[in-house]
């Protein structure tokens, strides 16, 4: 067998230079004299005795071709001969052989032939049989109009696509559809439907065909939206945008709101909010009050005194004496000796244990004195007196303190004087927890758990301790001893508790100065104007902004009840905001009790006393009955004036409203129905709220001001004689009533802080805690966020969010079967919880209300739904609809609803047909409408572009700018911005792993598992997607294209990096790693996955390697003869793989091939099976060594690529346009694309960039035209 080193490159490029010349000179009448002549008769005796009318083993006649016009008719032919005879296949070896001369005359001519006939074609878009849209591009399009990677075909396992063409799966030959395939379409439809999720305008998708999942995606994006705005339990961004205001507070003076907003955007703050808070500490400060009188004045001063010895000294001043966890019904006692000074305090707190609400927790705490006296203390003498005080005085001078400690105290303040219908479970607390309460009662009660005879428990919050504190009268040794007990063993997890010493003896003092302040004096240091005490601490500062932050933290600790931490939200409602106001100033409230029985009380305690307080319209509403005006009913009219009040009658004969009783600040009113008629006392359907509007007698003094408290009995007996249970003068949440004449003014201050420095500004949790037994699911509280911190654009998309997340929800549709089930529950008899049936009928008609509107709210958007829908099958159709198609996708929706189904359903019913429209499901371009080949439309050049580089349809973008298309720079731009987007995966899949063969690696690897225990999935994904990112990495950074070659980088992840051994890579994320050499990457040779898929089973293989460089280089492999053994997969002993391959060569109906392929095989030897770098003991010497067929010598990885980057550069780039273009053009590259792969293949070789490539093929005419639908055969 001869070898033609020089002949060998004369093609693949098909004689370029060569072969112009003899074009050009003969022409083509010369070429068809020259084939009758010498071509023909040479063809007859080199080819005619297997090739001719009696073909031994093919079909081909070449002795047939009795014209140049007749053999031109079939390029291919005449391409194939070419390459035959230049790669020396044919004549076969034991036939005669042509001479150099006879064979380079056959050589030329055909190249020259060739390219006549190329010239004649050129730009031919050839045929393009109707392709369907391939697996990924399905899932492509499907993830592109849906926003969702929901990948169909995988889920309802399509067919495995088929290749065609250049070895691609857009080959429209390759693409048969099936009837099993098209049910699977219908499917695949129907399941993308099911995930469309309407809203009030238009409708998206959600991965899940679920409705309790599109509605956690929906509070996602809402907590999303919060969290971009607010800190993690809804505070404003205060700290940072204070010190803004401090830092450029002269250039805000000078510039105004214009540099207001320029450092907001240089310093990414919100500006709005920025603008707020320069705007309310930069004004000047309103008149001046009424100066405060001196009472107040020195409880200010005692008050912050206090508060600041705390802050300061609290933490610093703890000594851990004793902690221990108590488990679940566990039991931990304690026992410490401890020297104390005279104020110094013992704490004993108890943890929630990080539960969600803690335990009800028993402690048992003695102190003794050691020495002196030996005196006594025991937190049992609080049982009977707990409702004395908090603080509240012992024996001896001590004194006790019910706290919370986060982190610094804060006095439970709200008393309750029965709980679960007890009088003898008294308690105080903050909200409903954290709270110690006592058991009075000489037997032991059950209620949610046994609590033993007169004792005492605590029970914390979720993330709140509670602590109760003993302050020293003595100084001197103590020894303290006690348990802490889990009250409640079919409760959470137990609880933790700390005793400990804060040795610091004027905090006693203190605590018990704060503890009066708390629960005695309304206004106890609260300044007289907060907001102006913020602006003094403000313009005193510098650019430190702590002291102002400071003074905004304190004067919110007056103004705001955190109910936050503690519940948020009631269990059956909505029943206060997450932060409350205290401290309010009012003219007239509403006030109101539970009345369970019918006896009331009345009273409103004085903080300024001398006025008269006006009871107006006192009244039963709620409950099972219509509201009862106590003034407008005769009977109780006058059971209520038996007391000796009378309606309308003020006692100094001023003015009231018929329908107000007046009484004198401080009295007690009772008002005892029980003696009415039965028949009567049954219709007022209790129990119901009792309620009234209290206001001051305008006649009374500027300066007075009430705390009105309406109180309904508990129940009969001893409960009657005792004073006002719930009435507590201080009480920092129920309102002051003051002068209507000045209440405005007094109001404005507290006001105005709470209006700028709310402690947050929306509701962060937006589902209440207790979300199971909660009525409405979802809470909004958010109006400072939307005043504060958002703009138009803003407050617009957080109404969005919130219209959607009840829309998609349909809450509103499950809360009145909720309310049912709830009333239903209190109205049994003897229900512990009775008193909850009545707060009930608040929620009714809300939950109507609702109802309805969200009825009606799902009407109002069907239209848009439909306008939306023939958007998206626009979208999906990649093209603008016809009038006549519109018509028709509603006329299938509205068949629907004439058969009476729902919107919903019909809705999606349409949208399923939309998907499994041809029009979706093909790639439908209409033919040329002439003789010759024309442009093809904007909107299916789009598609074009758009499926090459993307593998997916067109982006709303690249579908706008499809009309000019024409535009060389429009085509360039809208390129150039495509070829930096993440969809370029589609192209580095489909184009780049297809071409080297490992598309399928994931599911056709080829390992033997046993044999490589090793080749893990991680492992196996990782070297299937190396290929794929080092193809993204070139598309998007627009790197050379022949860096496909030889670049000394790769892209890895940890798990690769390991693999192969290179150091230096940690955690899962992919990035390029540069200087790879060394571990044998760098460029296509370097593929672990290339590595791995072209070696046998449990070893390598030089021949399937070789095969595969070969193939890369563009060159076609015959058919492997019949009847050749294959090499055996384990090498017998003492043999390695190169040896055994080295026999098999020896075979001459082998050595033909073998020649040409496994030198490339052998060089890539010092990889193993799994594409690592084998050791050094493990290859013989030479084993990577090889000499080509060219008689180059190649060492090794580096030897083989050095060969590809060098001598064989430009022929394997032009194999690799050769791919590109069959790729972009989705058929067989024929002769017509012979000046593109020319063009293409020049502008590799010079170092051309992707875009470079990419838009030779874009502006060609075979990628911008179309074929009429007959084609001339001329």
């Amino acid at each position: 067998m001869h070898d033609y080193p020089t002949i060998r490159f004369l093609i693949p490029a098909l004689l370029t230079s060569l072969t112009l010349r003899a074009a050009s000179a003969e022409g083509a009448d010369n070429l068809a004299q020259s084939f009758a002549k010498q071509i023909q008769p040479l063809l007859v005796k080199t080819c005619g005795k297997c090739h001719g009318t009696k073909p031994k083993d093919n079909d081909l006649d070449l002795t047939s071709f009795a014209t140049a016009q007749m053999i031109l008719a079939k390029p291919k032919v005449l391409v194939d001969v070419a390459e035959r005879l230049r790669d020396g296949d044919m004549p076969p070896k034991k036939a005669p052989q042509p001479s150099e001369v006879e064979r380079k005359l056959l050589l030329e001519w055909i190249g020259a032939a060739l390219e006549v006939e190329a010239a004649a074609r050129a730009g031919d878009p050839g045929p393009v049989t109707l392709r369907r849209l391939s697996n990924t591009e399905y899932d492509n399009a499907v993830r592109d109009l849906t926003g969702v990677d929901m990948r169909p075909t995988q889920v309802r396992e399509f067919p495995v696509d088929s290749v065609g063409g250049e070895g691609f799966a857009n080959v429209g030959e390759a693409m048969p559809v099936t009837p099993e395939l098209v049910e699977r379409y219908h499917q695949a439809a129907r399941d993308v439907a099911a995930r469309a999720v309407l809203l009030p305008k238009g409708f998206r998708f959600s991965p899940s065909p679920d409705r309790p999942t599109w509605t956690e995606e929906t509070l996602k994006s809402l907590r999303s939206f919060h969290a971009r705005h607010a800190g993690p339990n809804g505070e404003p961004p205060l700290a940072t945008h204070l010190a803004a205001t401090l830092r450029h507070r002269d250039k805000f003076i000078s510039g105004g709101p214009a540099a207001v907003a320029a450092v907001a955007a240089e310093e990414k703050l919100n500006a709005t909010y920025l603008a707020a808070l320069w705007t309310g500490l930069s004004r000047k400060s309103a008149a001046p009050l009424p100066p405060v009188d001196p009472e107040k004045q020195r409880r200010l001063t005692a008050f912050q005194s206090a508060k600041q010895k705390i802050e300061s000294q609290w933490a610093s001043s703890n000594r851990v004496l004793a902690k221990s966890k108590v488990a679940e019904g566990g039991s931990v006692p304690f026992e410490q000796k401890v020297s104390v000074k005279r104020g110094e305090l013992l704490l004993l707190t108890v943890l929630p244990n990080d539960n969600h609400g803690a335990d009800s927790t028993l402690v048992e705490w003695t102190i003794r004195e050691t020495a002196g006296e030996k005196r006594t203390w025991s937190v049992s003498d609080v049982v009977p007196n707990l409702r004395k005080g908090n603080p509240l005085p012992d024996k001896h001078e001590a004194r006790w303190s019910f706290l919370e400690t986060t982190p610094t105290p804060v006095f439970l303040t709200e008393r309750r004087d029965s709980n679960a219908e007890r009088a003898e479970l008294k308690s105080w607390s903050l909200g409903s927890e954290p709270s110690v309460f006592v058991n009075s009662a000489a037997e032991p009660i059950k209620v949610w758990t046994t609590l033993p005879a007169r004792s005492f428990f605590v029970h914390p919050g979720p993330k709140r301790p509670v602590a109760v504190a003993w302050t020293s009268p003595i100084a001197g040794e103590l020894l303290v001893s006690g348990r802490v007990a889990d009250a409640h063993p079919a409760g959470l997890d137990g609880v933790s508790f700390e005793l400990s010493h804060i040795a610091a003896p004027d905090l006693g003092p203190a605590l018990a100065e704060l503890g009066s302040a708390s629960t005695n004096l309304p206004d106890a240091g609260l300044a007289s104007d907060p907001l102006d005490s913020v602006r003094e601490k403000w313009r005193a500062a510098t650019t430190d902004a702590a002291p102002v932050l400071a003074a905004i933290k304190s004067m919110q600790n007056q103004l705001f009840q955190d109910n936050y931490k503690k519940n948020a939200v009631i269990a059956v409602g909505n029943g206060f905001p997450a932060w409350e106001e205290l401290r309010r100033v009012v003219a007239r409230e509403r006030v109101e009790g539970a009345a369970r029985e019918p006896v009331f009380r009345l009273v409103a305690l004085p903080v300024q006393p001398d006025t008269f307080v006006v009871w107006d319209r006192l009244r039963l509403e709620g409950g099972d009955g219509p509201t009862l005006v106590l003034a407008e009913h005769p009977e109780l009219r006058a059971a209520v004036e038996a007391g000796g009040l009378k309606f309308g009658h003020h006692p100094q004969g001023r003015p009231v409203p018929k329908s107000a009783l007046v009484t004198a600040a401080g009295a007690e009113v009772v008002i005892d129905l029980r003696k009415l008629p039965a028949p009567l006392l049954k219709s007022l359907t209790l129990p119901r709220f009792l309620r009234a509007d209290v206001s001051l007698d305008e006649g009374g003094p500027e300066k007075a001001a009430v705390q009105a408290f309406l109180i309904a009995a508990t129940g009969g007996g001893g409960n009657l004689a005792e004073p006002v249970a719930k009435a507590t003068l201080g009480d920092p949440r129920v309102a002051q009533i003051v002068h209507p004449r000045v209440a405005a003014e007094r109001a404005r201050p507290a006001a105005e802080f709470r209006a700028l420095f709310p402690p947050a500004v929306l509701f962060e949790p937006i589902v209440p805690r207790d979300a199971q037994g909660s009525l409405f699911m979802y809470h909004r509280e958010d109006e400072p966020l939307r005043r504060l911190l958002l703009d138009k654009a803003g407050r617009a998309e957080l109404d969005r969010l919130w219209s959607e997340l009840q829309f998609i929800s349909e809450q509103a549709f499950a809360t009145p079967r909720m309310l049912e089930e709830i009333v239903q529950y209190y109205r049994k008899p003897n229900d512990g919880a009775r008193i909850m049936f009545f707060y009930l009928q608040l929620f009714g008609d809300r939950v109507t209300k609702e109802e309805a509107d969200l009825r009606a709210a799902q009407v109002v958007p069907e239209p848009g739904h439909l306008e939306a829908l023939l958007a998206f099958a626009a979208r999906s159709w990649r093209r603008s609809l016809t009038a006549d198609e519109s018509k028709a996708i509603l006329a299938s929706y509205r068949a629907d609803r004439a058969d009476g189904i729902q919107h919903d359903p019909a809705f999606r019913a349409a949208l399923a047909r939309v998907l499994s429209s041809p029009w979706f499901l093909y790639r439908v371009e209409q033919p040329a409408p002439g003789p010759r080949w024309q442009p093809v439309s904007g909107d299916e050049l789009a598609t074009r572009l758009s499926f090459l580089l993307w593998d997916s349809m067109p982006d709303d973008e690249l579908r706008a700018k499809a009309a000019r298309f024409h535009e060389p720079a429009v085509m360039e731009q809208q390129l150039r911005r495509m070829l930096k987007d993440g969809r370029m995966r589609g192209m580095a899949e489909e184009f780049g792993a297809r071409w080297l063969g490992v598309r399928d690696f994931v599911a056709n690897h080829g390992r033997n598992l046993k044999h490589f225990p090793e080749f893990t999935p991680a492992v196996r994904d990782a070297l299937a997607e190396e290929p794929v990112r080092f193809f993204e990495d070139l598309l998007l950074n627009d790197r050379p294209v022949a860096d496909v070659i030889a670049a000394d980088a790769t892209v890895l992840n940890d798990v690769l990096a390991k693999h192969y051994g290179i150091p230096g890579v940690t955690g899962p994320q992919w990035r390029r790693v540069e200087k790879v050499s060394a571990y044998g990457r760098g460029g296509l040779l370097g593929f672990g996955a290339v590595l791995a898929k072209t070696a046998a089973a449990a070893r390598t293989s030089p021949v399937k390697r070789g095969a595969w460089v070969v193939q890369v280089l563009g060159e076609r492999l015959p058919k492997t003869p019949p009847g050749v053994p294959p090499l055996p997969e384990t090498p017998p002993a003492g043999l390695s793989v190169r040896e055994i391959t080295e026999q098999h060569r020896k075979d001459a109906n082998c050595a033909g091939c073998h020649v040409r392929i496994d030198p490339y095989g052998m060089t890539l030897e010092g990889f193993d099976a799994l594409g690592r770098l084998r050791p050094a003991k493990d290859l013989k010497p030479g084993d990577a060594k090889a000499i080509t067929r060219d008689g180059t010598e190649i060492d090794g990885f580096v030897g083989l690529r050095d060969y590809l980057a060098g001598p064989r550069r430009e022929d394997l780039l032009r194999a690799l346009a050769r791919k590109l273009t069959g790729y972009a053009l989705g058929r067989a590259v024929q002769l017509s694309d012979r000046k593109l792969v020319d063009e293409l293949t020049k502008t590799m070789v010079a170092g051309g960039r992707w875009s470079d490539t990419l838009l030779i093929i874009v502006r060609s005419e075979q990628f911008r035209c179309i074929r009429p639908a007959v084609v001339s055969t001329k």
